[in-house]
């Protein structure tokens, strides 16, 4: 058994059994050389800080002692397959990013419908080592705490076509920044072979989109910048 960090479940570290271990392997394995040439500047910055092993699904003390040094985010469990938004933001607004304890199957390797322990890990959390990152977290929690449900409809929207599954540009080249894209095999092979429209990212484009779990996007968006990013939001948020 994994060392414990803390009283309370979520907190705790578990112990896998040897086949997730090797599923994280494969993933792992697999998903490197892709982000290694494709991945946005920003990602590699927070991959390499964030020292993920490659053999073995990391503990959550491993990935708080090499987030919150940087940060003031921390990693918790959950045992939820797919959190519901109020009590995910609810997390969010404590700075709180959760993991769920699922890892999809040998069958799902290229494309899960739902996010797993990679997606969350290998994902989300490099970004979650880089300050001006977890500034545009902060974003969310307070603007979909305060809003009304047609208006979290549309938050919703914007986080999965951004932070999810969003582009960027970087010295006039399309990189991956979406962290669905960054865990997913299949789906970054299907954008990377110009498989899917792209449209600039604006509030007014974006919000027409419904998500699409299961299947991949029909259509995704870019911007030139976090900082971009953070501005066209923040337009939408003050709004609220």
């Amino acid at each position: 058994m994994e060392t414990k960090i803390d009283e309370t479940s979520e907190y705790q570290d578990i112990e896998f059994n040897p086949d997730q271990h090797a599923i994280w392997r494969t993933l792992f394995q697999r998903q490197l050389p892709e982000v290694e040439k494709y991945a946005c500047s920003d990602f590699h910055q927070g991959f390499k800080t964030l020292q993920l092993p490659e053999d073995h699904i990391p503990t959550i003390a491993h990935l708080n002692a090499q987030i919150t040094p940087h940060t003031p985010w921390k990693t918790v469990r959950t045992d939820v397959r797919y959190t519901d938004a109020v009590p995910w933001y609810n997390h969010f607004a404590r700075r709180e990013f959760l993991i769920t304890n699922y890892l999809r199957s040998r069958d799902e390797l290229d494309f899960t419908p739902e996010p797993d322990m990679f997606h969350d890990i290998f994902g989300h959390l490099p970004y979650m080592t880089l300050p001006h990152y977890t500034a545009l977290q902060d974003m969310f929690a307070p603007a979909f705490l305060r809003a009304n449900d047609e208006q979290r409809v549309n938050i919703k929207r914007l986080a999965w076509y951004s932070t999810e599954f969003g582009l960027i540009r970087e010295d006039g080249e399309l990189k991956i920044f979406g962290t669905g894209l960054i865990s997913s095999y299949g789906e970054m092979e299907h954008v990377l072979a110009g498989k899917t429209p792209i449209k600039s990212f604006t509030i007014k484009n974006v919000i027409e989109i419904p998500k699409t779990i299961f299947n991949y996007n029909p259509v995704l968006f870019e911007f030139d910048s976090i900082d971009a990013l953070k501005t066209e939001l923040k337009s939408y948020f003050d709004s609220i």
